[in-house]
């Protein structure tokens, strides 16, 4: 990924918006390119900020710590789709075993 494509997904990666294979695409280039970290640093901790000050109590915040806390939520939500994938190619998989095995029995007994 180029880091104009990468710029052009932040706001979507703030909003929630990403398909999951630009997630994961966005997420790899982010973690690996100090500038395009850099950028999404300055976009989110201004969303942040915006978004929490209507809360009351709110001390300093860190929003690195936020940062952080949210790449690494959304690098999990990756993960899992991922391993779904994995559980549902494998159900399959075994089906269709399962299918072959008992077909062939059926046709020998």
């Amino acid at each position: 990924m180029e880091c104009y494509e990468a710029e052009e997904m932040v706001s979507g990666y703030i909003n929630n918006t990403l398909k999951t294979a630009d997630l994961e695409k966005f997420l790899e280039h982010v973690r690996k390119c100090p500038s395009c970290y850099d950028e999404l640093e300055m976009h989110f901790i201004v969303n942040e900020a915006i978004n929490r000050l209507s809360e009351e109590g709110e001390t300093a915040l860190d929003f690195k710590v936020l940062l952080e806390q949210d790449l690494k939520q959304a690098e999990r939500h990756v993960l899992r789709l991922r391993l779904q994938k994995v559980l549902i190619l494998w159900a399959l998989i075994t089906v269709l075993i399962l299918a072959v095995f008992f077909g062939l029995y059926a046709l020998f007994t």
